[in-house]
């Protein structure tokens, strides 16, 4: 899918309440990036079209840079730990590693059944604003131009 198709509409959940865990007990908390729009990535080790997307992603975020407007989340995947080595033994190292560390993913996104990779573009107040079911295609031509507009049309 496009990056582009990602289109903003009205907000259908509250306030992002969860943290995540991160790399020798790092913690950060999703809702500490309220105030700009960003995108957060839901993955996971065993999810074979993750495993295919992940390469993409990671070469998207390096080419973007330290301020990169996405957030790669692992669900299910075991430790911060286990899946940095995941990330090492399939040449995506390097990807920032994150996983739920409190709160309940599915309770935030309105009890859906969740079918991953999915994508959620979050909004200033850190409200879900447009979903995007299965991978993007992280490696199109334009697709940083094309996130900087959806961003944009977030924050309108």
């Amino acid at each position: 899918m496009p990056i582009s198709d990602l289109t903003p509409g009205k907000a259908v959940s509250g306030p992002v309440g969860f943290g995540l865990a991160g790399l020798g007990g790092a913690r950060s908390a999703l809702a500490s990036r309220r105030g700009a729009p960003f995108l957060l990535h839901v993955w996971a080790t065993w999810c074979s079209p993750c495993r295919h997307e992940l390469p993409g992603l990671a070469a998207f975020m390096k080419a973007w840079g330290p301020d990169c407007p996405v957030v790669p989340m692992a669900v299910s995947s075991g430790s911060p730990e286990e899946i940095h080595a995941f990330l090492e033994r399939n040449d995506v190292a390097g990807l920032p590693v994150w996983a739920v560390a409190g709160g309940d993913l599915k309770t935030w996104c309105g009890n859906r059944a969740l079918a991953i990779p999915v994508t959620f573009l979050i909004d200033n107040a850190g409200c879900i604003r447009a979903t995007a079911a299965g991978s993007l295609d992280w490696a199109a031509p334009g697709a940083p131009a094309a996130l900087r507009r959806v961003l944009a049309a977030t924050s309108a």
